[in-house]
């Protein structure tokens, strides 16, 4: 297994994600790819030969389009853009199963008196953070009244800032502290799959279990022993206390028989340490966010999300509480844009609490709001917030720009042909204008989501501003992304490898090491590979008649490959070969003569080497019939 996923875990995973209702796999870019699997395409791709073939072996690494990797436009509550990745639904899932082989070895060290939540659960095979979010709000709801006082934390931009190296080296130690259980080419292969989904950083992936679950188990995990032993060791005032903490929001809840007012030098001191050791990492605390109260007051705090059917063992009926409120909330910005000609991100976000915050739930104004676009769509079918929200189109359709994803989708649940005519049309304008710009990308994405990408010519848009994006739509949002035998030229060389993953790995590297535009790196796992392909192409030519397996230790020298290559007449064999063996020779990487420390060797002579070293295959396999 070169990437450590054993065929349980694989099938577990896929089918987490295949089971998804339908209109969550259409309502995320990123899941959108599941949606168009038939029941066969699902039953292929966690067969045994799919998974030996492409999965166990890693011969995954030489298809273009499964380590297509691009980025994704994922907004904040701010209207600013997460740095999030949008990645091949197979890599998708291979990073889901890494996580899981992860979470099967590795044991927190966290006393039981913290308890910790993530979006997800590889425990219970749950994709979506809903159930889990829910979890943790009874947890920290179930004993509340033993507690007094709660102190609250938040990190600064906890994902961005998450250290990749540090992460590994924590999983090392956990995993391999007795008895060794993922190795550290395994762990070296994690860290730069890591790397390349997440553009170089630590990967924020949509609906991704694995990043929550190492961020929020992995890596949080010494920092919480730390604060709980500080708290426990240092803070005298506090008669008993519990942990509870989704991702990274933290909640301490706290007995003491002292008053609040008596408190905060405390709290002060826990803070400032809780900040220390998040430096250690390198994180940061975000100390407007924190906070110490009175328990009763803690659903000011806690956001309670919608998926959980009950409250206080009472039945929400967001429909009816919140009747009406859709249309209020379109006249109010109707109201806004008449007096003011624009309306701003804040006075956006109050109108949103404003219409859609209750008193008497722990919901927030967000989550209503979402639910009522994304879940129930009742309020669309009255005709009177119908026509609001056209006559909110005609009178000024920009507004789309302050929340691009949700709005778009409100319009699209119009279902009225006059308001999507207009909405799109700005679209139309601004690119004729070249103004399209990132959130007019959100506003197109959300649209051919919703209308399954039929807009032809809002496709020819998006083909020529987000090549890549549009590259993957072509590639897995119009039909099966199964048929991975489709890419010749990579089968070509797996029927040349047949499954020897040590060629895998350093094709790998290779594509790691050109990610990053290190290019020494990248010639020199690049010229090991071709070495060891060289020796492939020998045995199944019989070139050596007697050979009984690659003989690997021969061609890495100059003569026997310029020997080997010399049936190939239509490119200059031994210049070809010459020049690969100088720069190897010179790579401080490969050899010790380390010349080309003293010269200078232009990124364009290394790359020249590698396509020649491609076409020299390509000629050879033409010619042989490969």
């Amino acid at each position: 297994m070169l990437f450590g996923i054993t065929y349980e875990t694989w099938v577990t995973v896929c089918k987490m994600y295949f089971t998804l209702k339908i209109g969550t796999k259409k309502a995320y870019l990123q899941c959108f790819p599941f949606s168009k699997l038939s029941e066969e395409d699902q039953k292929y791709i966690i067969s045994v030969p799919f998974f030996e073939k492409y999965i166990n072996s890693g011969a995954f690494v030489m298809f273009k389009a499964v380590m297509l990797r691009t980025e994704n436009f994922i907004q904040k509550s701010d209207n600013s853009f997460r740095d999030a990745s949008l990645v091949s639904p197979i890599l998708y899932l291979i990073l889901q199963s890494i996580g899981k082989e992860i979470s099967l070895k590795y044991i927190s060290e966290r006393p039981n008196n913290i308890e910790v939540y993530y979006a997800g659960s590889y425990e219970h095979m749950r994709p979506l953070y809903k159930q889990d979010y829910d979890d943790f709000f009874k947890s920290i709801n179930v004993d509340l009244e033993q507690y007094q006082y709660f102190i609250k934390t938040d990190i600064s931009n906890f994902f961005s800032n998450i250290n990749l190296d540090v992460l590994m080296r924590q999983i090392d130690i956990v995993c391999n502290c007795n008895t060794p259980q993922i190795s550290q080419i395994h762990l070296r292969l994690y860290k730069e799959l890591f790397a390349y989904c997440g553009d170089g950083k630590f990967p924020l992936i949509d609906n991704s279990v694995v990043s929550s679950y190492l961020a929020s188990v992995i890596y949080l995990d010494p920092i919480d022993c730390k604060i709980y032993q500080y708290i426990e060791k240092n803070i005298s005032v506090f008669t008993d206390f519990r942990i509870i903490r989704y991702v990274d929001d933290m909640y301490i809840l706290v007995s003491s028989e002292k008053p609040i007012e008596t408190l905060y030098t405390t709290y002060n001191e826990i803070r400032n340490e809780y900040s220390s050791i998040l430096k250690e990492i390198g994180l940061t605390l975000n100390s407007i966010k924190c906070c110490i109260k009175p328990t009763y007051e803690i659903n000011d705090e806690l956001k309670k999300s919608l998926y959980d059917e009950y409250v206080n063992d009472k039945k929400c009926d967001i429909e009816t509480l919140f009747k009406g409120q859709l249309l209020c909330f379109i006249n109010d910005i109707r109201k806004e844009l008449s007096v003011n000609h624009y309306i701003t991100i804040e006075k956006y976000n109050n109108f949103i609490d404003k219409h859609f915050s209750s008193a008497d739930i722990e919901f927030t104004g967000n989550e209503v709001f979402n639910y009522f676009i994304y879940e129930n769509k009742s309020e669309f079918e009255s005709n009177e917030t119908v026509t609001a929200i056209v006559q909110l189109i005609e009178q000024d359709v920009s507004f789309i720009y302050i929340d691009p994803k949700r709005l778009t989708i409100m319009i699209m649940n119009t279902h009225n042909d006059s308001a999507i005519k207009i909405f799109l049309n700005q679209l139309f304008i601004r690119n004729r204008a070249n103004k399209w710009n990132s959130y007019d990308t959100t506003i197109a994405i959300a649209y051919l989501i919703q209308s399954q990408f039929r807009h032809i010519d809002l496709l020819e848009i998006f083909k020529d501003k987000c090549p890549e994006l549009y590259r993957y739509y072509d590639i897995f949002c119009r039909s099966s992304f199964c048929h991975l035998e489709q890419e010749k030229h990579a089968e070509k060389f797996l029927s040349i490898i047949n499954g020897e993953k040590k060629s895998f790995f350093l094709y790998y590297m290779y594509l790691i090491e050109q990610h990053k535009n290190n290019n020494l790196a990248m010639f020199a796992y690049f010229k090991n590979f071709f070495d060891r392909i060289t020796a492939h192409l020998a045995f199944i030519t019989h070139y050596e008649p007697n050979a009984k397996r690659p003989n690997y230790k021969r061609y890495y020298k100059e003569g026997d490959t310029k020997k080997f290559y010399a049936q190939v007449k239509n490119v200059d064999v031994d210049n070809i070969i010459q020049e690969a063996h100088i720069l190897r020779n010179a790579n401080p990487l490969s050899h010790a003569s380390a010349d080309l420390i003293d010269r200078d060797s232009p990124s364009k002579d290394i790359r020249d080497s590698i396509d020649n070293l491609n076409s020299l295959i390509d000629e050879f396999c033409q010619l042989r019939g490969i």
